[in-house]
């Protein structure tokens, strides 16, 4: 009789690893430029390039192109868009009904810049990003990445699938699919870097890498029923629920918690944070529906999502 209820657990955990790994994953940012029209835009104000989706908030998702750290102040670089014409051969990664249009172009000198992605994956995990590039003949051949959990501090690549990609062809878009570790689901503060090397202008003006259609998918840690053990700490709970005044969260051990409370279309709805095991957020402004709580203990990173329904 053990056995055979042992057995039945291993399929049923077989059966949900499969399930988040072999269906469709959801679209939580992505960025096709085709409304991206400002201009050149040089170093020190190159501006942040807003997602033309997101799921949570195309404000907080966004690209930058910046000098690396440490850099000189009289360093110049810039980006601008470009048309994206025939040739290009640009359809790799279209969603939404995108369609060909402008794309992002970021212009050497770029041995000392980094082009940042913001990608917040509150609520999700299996992050996968991916996008079209190309480079001129003078430009960046080979593109490296990193990461960082704590919005630039510290980069790391631990985990990536891929911590480079060479550009096989210059004038000819090409496919970069990157798949993030579990030590990046749901983060707040995720920032993914692409460095640039091998050009022959990449020290001076005379060459570029071109990037198009860049999207971050995942797999919702609330529907799927998956544990992300690498970065979901299981020492929270709350009541009641249903929720008719107060949120009663309860802790496993004091300590500062930073405490974000978004809708069902990840508008956030409550910020805050907390230090006791035990702590009240009051619910009266809130509309009827569901909502998820996230936590993220400062002193570990280690975070958790839980669900409730106001009334």
């Amino acid at each position: 009789m053990k056995r055979n209820v042992l057995t039945l657990l291993i399929c049923i955990c077989a059966m949900l690893v499969f399930h988040a790994k072999g269906g469709a994953q959801t679209l939580i940012h992505y960025w096709h430029f085709n409304n991206y029209s400002s201009g050149a835009m040089y170093t020190p104000t190159i501006n942040g390039i807003a997602a033309d989706f997101s799921i949570h908030d195309t404000s907080k998702a966004k690209i930058v192109y910046e000098k690396q750290p440490g850099i000189s102040a009289v360093y110049s670089s810039y980006v601008d868009s470009l048309s994206a014409g025939a040739s290009d051969n640009d359809t790799f990664n279209q969603h939404l009904s995108a369609v060909p249009g402008l794309m992002l172009r970021v212009r050497d000198p770029a041995d000392s810049m980094q082009l940042l992605f913001y990608i917040p994956t509150v609520n999700y995990h299996n992050i996968v990003l991916k996008y079209g590039t190309e480079s001129t003949n003078n430009g960046a051949q080979t593109q490296n990445f990193a990461y960082s959990v704590d919005s630039g501090a510290t980069f790391v690549t631990t985990g990536l699938s891929t911590t480079s990609y060479s550009i096989p062809t210059p004038h000819v878009f090409s496919l970069v699919s990157v798949s993030l570790p579990e030590a990046v689901a749901n983060n707040s503060k995720l920032v993914f870097r692409v460095t640039f090397a091998n050009g022959v202008g990449l020290a001076d003006s005379s060459g570029n890498d071109r990037f198009d259609n860049v999207s971050v998918q995942g797999d919702s840690i609330i529907s799927s029923g998956v544990a992300v053990t690498a970065t979901l700490a299981p020492a929270f709970t709350l009541h009641p629920n249903p929720v008719a005044d107060n949120v009663v969260i309860e802790a496993a051990s004091e300590g500062d918690k930073a405490v974000v409370i978004t809708n069902t279309v990840g508008q956030t709805v409550y910020s805050g944070t907390a230090t006791s095991k035990h702590f009240e957020i009051n619910t009266n402004k809130f509309a009827t529906g569901v909502y998820y709580i996230n936590i993220r203990e400062k002193s570990t990173g280690n975070a958790t999502s839980l669900k409730f329904v106001k009334q």
